[in-house]
């Protein structure tokens, strides 16, 4: 397990790899691990009138706090095996635009 972290770490994950299987299905995941984490363990029962995943600014500190470490654990991952890919430029630059814009969307943790 240490030994794919530290690969997805470096970039020597393959592209399609790192952004299919890590960024979009294990972020999933984790997504709704941090939401039950508020739920159940934290108490926090804000969310009852808006969609959960739309909504970060009701997360409690410690939550926020592990999503940005995830977020930028991910987008460097990914970021690096795109930098690692030596197929199709397009696919280079269409993974750089969408990590780009999930860095950017981090503000939306603390200001909703």
């Amino acid at each position: 397990m240490e030994k794919i972290i530290s690969s997805f770490w470096r970039g020597k994950i393959t592209l399609w790899k790192a952004y299919w299987l890590a960024g979009e299905l294990l972020n999933a995941l984790f997504m709704l691990l941090i939401f039950n984490f508020e739920i159940y363990l934290l108490g926090n029962n804000k969310f009852t009138n808006s969609l959960p995943f739309l909504d970060f600014s009701n997360f409690s500190l410690l939550s926020k706090l592990i999503l940005i470490v995830w977020t930028v654990f991910l987008t460097t991952g990914i970021w690096r095996s795109a930098e690692n890919y030596k197929g199709n430029i397009i696919w280079i630059v269409a993974t750089f635009i969408v990590l780009s814009y999930r860095i950017f969307t981090l503000r939306l943790f603390f200001f909703g």
